[in-house]
């Protein structure tokens, strides 16, 4: 997670988001005074303080706050949400929450404006002096934030009303996969972990989806992967044993026969695209609900 403050300026200032899709975030904005806009897809949100932003659909877009303006600023990656999440009763509620774009009024909601400003202060000065146990801190104070944006937004009776027990479950399943997927969880623990039977499990995922739990785990798995041999350094062994494969013949087993080519060739293919300018992001997971 990053942030910074939105200081007071004479003119209007201007952020560009999630301009390269493949390192999309999710993006919070506290405006405590002044008003804004902001553009993602084809959405438009206005804000006038005092409100919180969230844009959720990780599309490319512009923020606007006008002169005078302060607050704060963020923007959150997958990995560190899925960890601010967390695996609670309440986070089915919360992941609903935060794959959407919407604003929050803190008119008359004193309270609940300073624990998030609190929040994103804990946040810089976390940032700013890093040490023991940060990143659990800072999933701390976001899930802080997550909750309050929850009980003000009303997403909790909002998700009940409009997913039902299957979507429920489908959500719950794809925050377990998102915790663990790199330990190669079997079906069995993902449909214990749901207090389900992985038949169950299987009949959820194929009339909701299309497609069995295994196929989407090992979607997620592969969509990693092909992440991973695009943005790091790490050799192909090394890379596969960050993903549970301790043989690097296995890792490119698996990620020939999911993407339809060695990761050494994958990896190649990215270079040479980026080497042209062509930024389209590696192939995408499955569309979870």
């Amino acid at each position: 997670m990053k942030a910074e403050r939105i200081e007071s300026s004479l003119q209007r200032r201007f952020w560009s988001l999630n301009r390269l899709s493949d390192l999309a975030e999710r993006q919070v904005v506290l405006l405590t005074d002044g008003s804004g806009e902001a553009e993602a897809g084809d959405d438009r949100l206005s804000i006038e303080a005092p409100a919180l932003l969230w844009l959720g659909d990780q599309q490319p877009g512009r923020l606007r706050v006008e002169a005078g303006s302060t607050g704060y600023r963020g923007h959150v990656a997958n990995a560190f949400l899925v960890d601010a999440i967390g695996d609670q009763a309440e986070s089915v509620d919360l992941r609903y929450l935060v794959d959407r774009n919407f604003v929050l009024s803190l008119a008359g909601q004193g309270e609940q404006a300073s624990v998030i400003a609190r929040c994103f202060n804990g946040v810089l000065n976390e940032l700013r002096q890093p040490q023991e146990g940060s990143p659990l801190l800072l999933a701390a104070l976001l899930r802080i934030m997550l909750v309050t944006m929850m009980r003000l937004s009303g997403a909790h009776e909002t998700s009940l009303v409009g997913t039902g027990e299957k979507a429920g479950l489908l959500l719950r399943f794809r925050q377990l996969v998102e915790m663990n997927f790199r330990s190669h969880w079997s079906i069995v623990q993902y449909a214990s972990a749901l207090g389900i039977s992985a038949d169950r499990l299987h009949a959820v995922c194929t009339s909701g989806i299309g497609k069995s739990p295994k196929a989407l785990v090992s979607e997620r798995l592969a969509h990693e992967a092909a992440l991973r041999l695009d943005r790091s350094a790490m050799t192909i062994q090394q890379l596969g044993h960050s993903l549970g494969f301790n043989d690097p013949a296995h890792f490119s087993n698996f990620f020939r026969r999911m993407m339809g080519i060695s990761p050494g060739a994958y990896r190649r293919q990215r270079g040479e695209a980026r080497r042209q300018g062509e930024l389209a992001p590696p192939a995408s997971f499955a569309d979870w609900p």
